[in-house]
């Protein structure tokens, strides 16, 4: 018989098909030693058992590269979900009749005590037989901003947010606007007046940020109860944020509608603006804003600028707003956070900024408190809001509940009138008598608002 040969003993061992035609076994030994090995049958069974053993190895995933895909998984999902948060996430709205902050009992001007102590009522939310149930998507803002002493209120505005119409409704309140039973009995004294009580109850006299929020809070339940609206968030922006966020955007494009010039020493105050469209830095927007002794009708004057100078800055930052611009989004983060008292949870601001974002100009209105600038017997000089006509605006743009507030509710009592025969008449005065103006921001933008 002829001898076997090495192959033949070879594939008595191992079958054909466990071996791949490419199990070369001289790369492993490059001195032509394995030779030998394959005449021992365990040497070579078991290197090719390590050679498939290494293969094996090889297609298998390392634990940081299965850490490294774990992780992408993960960030992936963060990413989801706070895409989904984006698109899902509203502030919670009162829906219950028990959220109600202001009375809802009627009351007639003969019962009227004056006494401006909170009132809620007997908690049943109703009035004739009405429930004041919440509507979706509705949310009123209160803002104020501040002198640098933080003691008077240079705006005060009530900002509504409607989501589901995408429109957003300012009305300003002057800040000589008639409230009474405060020093001065306008309405940026009782800011002041709350300010300063809660700056003295502070616990840390340097951290004035709860004072603000105190002080706005109160201003809020004060106007709640008088004006019948719930207010969901305050906010409170001083001059030096104002400013540094018009620098960072890198200044706002608007028209001066004339020549603005203004010097007070003691106050280290002067406004020396052109007329004309030009590019304001934050220090001249900050002029911009505080300018009213060149108006025929001072504060109602300055109201108006500042109607001119939030379009202008609405229209600044939707167009500076992008994924790509991360520097400028950068530097008004952090102006925004560091100037800015707010009630508002982080969650909240993104929510309105994104919804401010897209909000047309067009879609933007803002008028001031329906009222005249009138004299009191005493020759004091104040904004008298006009009953009637503050009523309709606050059911047409403010009021988030699905029943009408009526008269019989409204400001029960009679917060923002005075026991004088002069301011009452104006108080009093029919509706059709009062100039209530509601301008558009595109109109603005486009037009401009003549100050006379």
């Amino acid at each position: 018989m002829p001898k076997n040969t090495p192959q033949d003993d070879k594939e008595s061992i191992v079958p054909k098909n466990s071996v791949e035609p490419d199990d070369d076994i001289s790369q492993y030994y490059p001195d032509g030693d394995y030779q030998s090995m394959e005449d021992d049958d365990e040497s070579y069974q078991a290197l090719l058992k390590k050679k498939q053993k290494i293969r094996r190895k090889r297609g298998r995933m390392t634990k940081s590269q299965k850490a490294l895909i774990f992780g992408i998984f993960i960030v992936y999902a963060v990413v989801l979900c706070i895409a989904a948060w984006m698109i899902f996430y509203r502030p919670a709205t009162p829906g219950f009749e028990t959220d109600i902050p202001f009375d809802t009992n009627p009351v007639t001007q003969e019962t009227n005590t004056g006494d401006l102590t909170p009132d809620i009522g007997d908690g049943s939310g109703t009035s004739g037989g009405n429930k004041y149930t919440a509507q979706e998507g509705m949310y009123n803002i209160l803002v104020v901003g501040h002198d640098r002493a933080a003691s008077l209120a240079d705006v005060i505005m009530l900002v509504n947010c409607d989501i589901t119409n995408g429109d957003v409704t300012v009305m300003q309140l002057p800040r000589d606007t008639c409230v009474r039973n405060f020093v001065t009995n306008k309405i940026n004294a009782a800011y002041s007046t709350y300010y300063n009580a809660a700056l003295k109850e502070a616990h840390n006299a340097d951290d004035s940020s709860d004072a603000y929020l105190q002080a706005v809070g109160d201003l809020a339940s004060l106007l709640e109860q008088s004006l019948c609206i719930q207010i969901h968030h305050t906010a409170v922006l001083n001059l030096d944020g104002l400013v540094n966020i018009v620098n960072a955007l890198g200044g706002v494009e608007l028209y001066v509608p004339q020549r603005m010039y203004y010097a007070d020493p003691e106050q280290s105050l002067y406004i020396d603006l052109q007329e004309g469209y030009q590019t304001l830095t934050g220090e001249q927007a900050e002029d911009f804003v505080r300018f009213r002794s060149g108006y025929m009708q001072a504060d109602l004057g300055r109201v108006n600028a500042q109607k001119i100078f939030l379009t202008a800055l609405l229209q600044k930052v939707k167009s500076s707003f992008s994924l790509a611009n991360t520097a400028t989004l950068t530097k008004v983060a952090e102006e925004i956070f560091r100037n800015l008292h707010t009630d508002m949870k982080v969650s909240d601001i993104l929510f309105y900024a994104k919804f401010l974002l897209k909000v047309d100009l067009e879609n933007m209105n803002m008028t001031t408190v329906p009222g005249n600038a009138v004299y009191d017997s005493q020759n004091h000089s104040f904004y008298v809001i006009n009953r009637a006509a503050t009523l309709d605006i606050i059911n047409r743009y403010y009021n988030i509940y699905q029943t009408e507030i009526t008269d019989s509710i409204f400001d029960r009592n009679s917060l923002f009138c005075l026991n004088d025969s002069k301011l009452t008449a104006y108080y009093y005065a029919d509706a059709e008598t009062i100039m209530d103006e509601m301008y558009n921001g595109q109109d603005i933008n486009d037009n401009s608002i003549e100050i006379p």
